[in-house]
């Protein structure tokens, strides 16, 4: 067999942090394997699509443990070797009792969540920590204008990136830990401006402005737009109960913005308290708010440890970190290959490449297009968030996208090649 290895990649969503991952995962190893990458939103939609990829790929990554119910109607003796990455566990679930079952290897972002894991599958199958990465050539400070992000002129700013809803998993988020923060914190620094980046804040956001916290919240915020965003902060605040990296902290620490953050997923390894930033214990909002008083009280110290904390997630490249899954493909490879080789594939597995751009056109049509079906949005919205979503994709992959969803392009009757 001449051709690459090809892996089956889904992410719960494109458009949002393991979608991201995905992608880099792509830009990693695409020279070694061909990657079909398609949102699970795609898959309800097309479930046509997977029973024609399922038998032409060497393994599966599913980057969620929500994508695992996608394969609970095969025979799990048909189905190429899936590798499951699980980010974090709020509240133990069908999902995660089902990727344990049906995958052969799992991938995790820390070593607490490995042990965790390594625990829960008794050495049944491996446990692999693949740490989530930063992309520091991307997200670095930037010189920005604060009142892009309705800043007014002289405020210490605080802020959060984020969507309401993702706080909905038995607050994970935390946010109300967040806002009993910020609300402390605006009675004894009376130039305070909090900032939420991302969608759904508007209640939390007239909640905090009638309790005499001046606040703005962005809406939708592009990745393109995350760098600036941290660059006009001097905080970053996360007070979250339960974390898989997160993201958001390495981000901010990249772009050279103070983090302090409650001690969740990878913190413990990388804060070091009053060095490159402050951490504290789940809940505790005292210790939360006098990292807060500190960094505004100390200008200096504050941009001293927003420098450090740059130099230490400068070595959490991506294409450092996530090299730990070279030996997961491999050995999900060489399994498939022993056993049961994959078959040629439809026509259009030819070009990956385009295959994902077409898949993320679809995720985002689709996403927006629920929105606007419930009337969350209007229809004037939904296009400007459609063409956020795009960001520097050309906008002619919107047709492919709404094509995919409607069964007209990527057929499973497509012509085999070789």
């Amino acid at each position: 067999m001449n051709r690459k290895p090809r892996i089956l990649l889904i992410p719960n969503v494109a458009w949002w942090i393991i979608g991201e991952m995905g992608k880099q995962i792509v830009a990693r190893f695409g020279d070694c394997y061909d990657f079909y990458f398609v949102p699970e939103i795609v898959l309800k939609q097309r479930p046509d699509l997977l029973r024609a990829l399922i038998p032409a790929v060497d393994a599966i990554h599913c980057l969620n443990e929500s994508s695992i119910k996608y394969f609970r109607d095969f025979d799990a003796a048909a189905l190429p070797p899936i590798a499951t990455w699980i980010h974090h566990v709020t509240e133990w679930s069908e999902d995660h009792q089902a990727a344990i079952e049906r995958s052969s290897a799992l991938t995790v972002c820390t070593r607490g969540w490995k042990e965790y894991f390594d625990r829960r599958v008794s050495g049944k199958i491996p446990v692999t920590v693949v740490p989530h990465g930063v992309d520091t050539n991307f997200f670095q400070r930037r010189t920005v204008p604060r009142e892009r992000f309705g800043i007014p002129p002289g405020r210490f700013v605080v802020g959060f990136v984020g969507s309401a809803g993702s706080d909905a998993d038995r607050g994970r988020k935390g946010t109300d830990l967040l806002f009993d923060v910020v609300r402390r914190a605006a009675s004894r620094i009376p130039r305070l401006h909090v900032v939420l980046g991302g969608p759904g804040w508007e209640k939390i956001l007239a909640e905090l402005r009638a309790a005499g916290v001046t606040a703005s919240a962005t809406g939708y915020i592009r990745n393109s737009d995350l760098p600036a965003l941290y660059s006009a902060l001097d905080v970053y605040l996360l007070t979250s109960r339960v974390e898989g990296g997160p993201c958001t902290v390495f981000e901010s620490m990249a772009c050279g913005t103070a983090v302090v953050s409650t001690r969740v997923g990878a913190v413990p390894e990388l804060i070091v308290d009053g060095v490159n930033g402050y951490s504290a214990d789940v809940g505790d909002v005292e210790s939360l708010l006098s990292a807060i008083l500190e960094l505004e009280k100390f200008p200096e110290k504050r941009i001293q440890i927003a420098s450090n904390a740059r130099e230490t997630v400068s070595k959490r490249s991506w294409e450092t970190v996530l090299s730990p899954l070279e030996a997961v493909y491999s050995e999900l490879i060489q399994r498939r290959r022993a056993t049961a080789p994959p078959l040629p594939g439809p026509a259009w597995m030819k070009d990956p490449q385009r295959f994902l751009r077409v898949s993320c056109a679809a995720d985002y049509l689709a996403h927006v297009a629920s929105r606007v079906l419930k009337r969350k949005i209007g229809p004037f919205m939904g296009i400007r968030l459609l063409l956020e979503m795009l960001d520097n994709q050309p906008v002619s992959d919107i047709p492919r996208g709404l094509a995919m969803l409607l069964g007209a392009s990527y057929r499973a009757s497509s012509t085999p090649k070789r």
